[in-house]
């Protein structure tokens, strides 16, 4: 359940409450309040041994990593490659890097 404060203990997801809930309310009700949408199954529901609750998880390095590399630094240093070298420069400089 989306949650103002992540520190929340969300409790454990489990195929078994995903199906009561699939069964029980509308698809306004299950994706406001769950993120559960209704019209997409995983493809590992009928896999017997595959529990896709389990496999996927909030995956906070990465979020990171993406935002503090691709978010800040990568946007600060094309920042300042246009302010040291105008955006022709940087652009040709930026294909350097990209070829890289």
């Amino acid at each position: 359940m989306p949650s103002e404060d992540i520190d929340v203990y969300a409790g454990c997801r489990v195929p078994r409450h995903t199906n009561t809930l699939l069964a029980l309310l509308d698809t306004k009700t299950l994706w406001t309040e769950y993120g559960i949408d209704d019209k997409i199954i995983p493809f590992t529901s009928d896999f017997p041994y595959t529990d896709i609750h389990e496999m996927i998880s909030p995956d906070l390095l990465h979020q990171l990593i993406k935002g503090t590399f691709k978010d800040h630094l990568v946007t600060w240093v094309c920042e300042y490659l246009v302010t040291q070298h105008g955006q022709c420069q940087a652009d040709a400089i930026l294909d350097d890097i990209d070829r890289q």
